[in-house]
């Protein structure tokens, strides 16, 4: 049954990171840890991150290149956000280790939960007035893309995730970038940002690698095709929709997840 459940938060992962640019964790990572005994274990949140990650990679990668045809990707908005980010990463995977599951499962399951609801609220995060594509940074942007970039970076490692949500956030609403360029741009950078953090993880804990090779493989070759066929769909359809069928199926699955993880705490079952 658990291999079920492998292919669900697979697919759910690529669906999302093509669609919106998120990262795999975002969905990956609470259906392991509810769902799955074999990962309810005192590393099993630490393992479903690194799975996750590992499965951003290739599902990131062809995302980007999806996008980059359509020429929607702006490196020179974005590259602050990268050199942060890259820096981070692998420092929030060590805090990561020492945090433990209680720390990281319950922080997967609410960030899911809010990103749908902030998505069915605003579903186009673009500006009304977006800059051009390759402007250049001025002094307020410098800061913007130091201070998220960071802190982005950080929480790439330490939550598993991508960080392709909070970049998207900041790219539309902070530095103008119109929606489907910060998706293409934040996907361009959690190529990198997942590589690493993968890494750290599994050089961190390398039973990950050792005994969950089968969980990683399913994970990987499912979470990319799935993120290949929705990237093409997302660049052919309107931003409002793509918002719109994101916020509800992440809205949804996060409060399944929560009420499935909780349920039994509060002495509903």
């Amino acid at each position: 049954m658990e291999y079920i459940w492998y292919v669900i938060a697979a697919l759910g992962a690529g669906i999302g990171t093509g669609l919106a640019g998120l990262s795999a964790a975002t969905v990956m990572v609470p259906i392991l840890i509810v769902l799955c005994p074999s990962f309810s274990g005192e590393t099993g949140a630490y393992q479903a991150t690194a799975i996750a990650l590992a499965s951003d990679i290739l599902g990131s990668a062809v995302t980007t290149i999806t996008y980059g045809k359509h020429k929607n990707i702006d490196l020179k908005r974005g590259w602050i956000m990268l050199t942060c980010i890259l820096t981070m990463s692998t420092v929030g995977s060590y805090a990561a280790w020492l945090a433990g599951n209680v720390v990281l499962g319950g922080f997967t399951l609410f960030l899911t939960f809010f990103i749908g609801i902030r998505f069915l609220i605003k579903p186009d995060t673009s500006r009304e007035k977006t800059v051009s594509k390759g402007e250049k940074l001025d002094w307020k942007g410098i800061a913007i893309s130091l201070f998220f970039g960071l802190t982005i970076g950080f929480g790439t490692g330490f939550v598993g995730t991508g960080g392709g949500m909070m970049m998207l956030v900041v790219f539309t609403a902070f530095l103008g970038m119109e929606l489907k360029t910060a998706v293409g741009t934040s996907t361009f950078i959690m190529t990198f940002t997942a590589l690493i953090a993968s890494v750290s993880h599994i050089l961190i804990h390398p039973a990950i690698i050792l005994e969950r090779w089968d969980v990683l493989l399913i994970c990987i070759v499912v979470a990319t095709t799935a993120s290949l066929v929705s990237a093409q769909f997302a660049n052919r359809v309107k931003n409002r929709t793509v918002g719109l069928v994101t916020g509800a199926v992440l809205t949804v699955l996060g409060a399944a997840m929560l009420i499935l993880n909780y349920w039994p705490t509060l002495g509903l079952l």
